[in-house]
């Protein structure tokens, strides 16, 4: 979480490509919300701060933070320095949208890190032409909900994508057909429903249970209850953490813990045997759920970049070097995304006054030819008709690994964060895997060139390797 009010005289030394740096640098890191000079080109930073939604501006906070630092670090001499203005939503998204458009009529905007409700953002499109400022949505999938606007550019996974690599274990992987699932009754849980009816129908399977909470939701024990009525053997949870927290807590003390895929199974025909299987998209990987004890075989939805906390792709290690040496703190949230949206942001506006544009020149087109370009997390491509930045291909499925399965990097993984690759969920076929031929050598034994056929999945060094034969996993 978010280490504000601290004074932390930390001296930040990067060693290779975008974290170079030159002198140590000394500063209070506390959000700001208005410019300290008159000079600086401003970065915008509106977030969720404070209330219940705070996991979203805490994380986003601390990695763009890191990333101004570092982009300042980058500078030439004479140019003027970025700073970033933090804005806090409260959680409202009329107040969202508001601190938007107030952030883009400004000259000295280049651009807005975007870490409140999704449904926030749209309406500040208009404002956004206006002034020529890109916004980077870094929670939420604005392209699923078919509300991507010419100026907002998404960091984060669409759910679709992570539905289909539910959907398609669920049913090709595990066998089960009565699937049920948990989400908000908002923009984000509505597209998280869709997503998972369409992904479910691709497979030939349907969606048998639907429950919504709203976000003042205190007693999670009913919906567990209701799904439990209709004998589903999987529930696919889309929550924010705290709410999250609170699923999985329900799901413990009801005695309904999952064991292994049998038994799972058997839910649907026994009426004192109901243990389904969890599964939930992206916001389910969080270090908050370290107050759950999370049972063995619980799978999430994201891209392999979500370990960038410990695996050993070297733009994954510079990052969590800096991150650490910045923070005192290893970056177990989303601290990444934010760091990348604001790295965006800075290499458009970097394009910019290399083609001597003047100051408040429209960035959005400029972030429209990015391509294949890496900062914390995986390539970055978009295009015209294309604002987000996850490639389809990336992302694959996380779990909590069972105990008596060899898992190599179990030993040193966070507390907190015990989440490993699913080595056959990161891959269409179930054998060869998906990940992006320059990182094969980082993460596969005896990788084959960049040319040749992926590597089998089998030779991952990392997470779980099984094939669907486990009877956990």
């Amino acid at each position: 979480m978010l280490r504000r009010g601290l004074v932390l005289l930390v001296a930040l030394s990067f060693v290779a490509c975008q974290f170079d740096s030159g002198d140590n640098d000394f500063s209070i890191r506390v959000p700001n919300p208005t410019p300290s000079s008159s000079k600086t080109r401003i970065i915008g930073l509106v977030g969720s701060m404070t209330g219940p939604d705070s996991w979203r501006g805490d994380d986003a906070f601390e990695g763009a933070d890191l990333a101004v630092h570092v982009l300042n670090r980058d500078l030439k001499r004479n140019e003027p320095m970025y700073e970033l203005v933090t804005l806090d939503d409260q959680g409202d998204p009329s107040r969202a949208t508001e601190l938007v458009q107030e952030l883009a009529a400004s000259d000295r905007t280049v651009g807005i890190v975007y870490a409140g409700p999704p449904q926030g953002l749209p309406g500040a499109e208009q404002a956004l032409a206006e002034g020529g400022v890109p916004a980077v949505i870094c929670y939420g999938d604005l392209y699923g909900a078919r509300l991507l606007t010419p100026h907002v550019f998404q960091a984060a996974p669409s759910l679709l994508w992570e539905a289909r690599r539910i959907a398609d274990y669920l049913l090709t992987d595990r066998g089960y057909r009565r699937i049920g699932l948990i989400s908000e009754k908002d923009l984000t849980g509505e597209t998280a429903r869709r997503s998972l009816t369409l992904a479910l129908q691709e497979e030939g399977g349907q969606l048998v249970a639907s429950e919504t909470f709203t976000s003042d939701l205190d007693n999670t024990s009913s919906l567990i209850e209701k799904l439990r009525g209709k004998r589903v053997q999987a529930v696919v949870v889309n929550a924010p953490p705290p709410v999250a927290v609170k699923i999985f807590r329900s799901f413990r003390l009801g005695g309904a813990r999952y064991r292994n895929t049998a038994r799972a199974l058997r839910s649907s025909s026994l009426r004192n045997t109901w243990a389904p299987q969890v599964v939930g998209f992206d916001l389910t990987i969080t270090p908050d759920l370290v107050a759950v004890d999370l049972p063995a075989g619980t799978v999430a939805a994201d891209t392999y970049a979500r370990g960038a906390h410990y695996l050993p792709i070297p733009n994954f290690e510079r990052f969590r070097s800096a991150f650490e040496d910045w923070w005192g703190a290893q970056p177990l949230g989303w601290e990444r995304r934010a760091y990348d949206a604001a790295a965006m942001i800075g290499w458009a506006a970097r394009k910019a006054a290399a083609q001597d544009r003047v100051a408040g020149t429209d960035l959005a087109p400029f972030l429209e030819k990015m391509s294949g370009v890496r900062f914390a997390g995986l390539e970055v491509t978009f295009g015209p008709d294309d604002h987000t930045a996850v490639d389809q291909s990336t992302v694959g499925l996380w779990v909590v690994p069972d105990r008596r399965v060899p898992v190599e990097e179990r030993v040193y993984l966070p507390t907190s964060l015990p989440w490993v690759p699913l080595a056959r969920g990161f891959s269409i076929d179930g054998e060869r895997t998906d990940v992006l031929p320059r990182d094969w050598e980082w993460l596969f034994r005896n990788a084959p060139p960049k040319d040749a056929p992926a590597p089998r999945i089998t030779r991952s060094r990392f997470g779980v390797t099984t094939s669907r034969r486990d009877p956990v996993h």
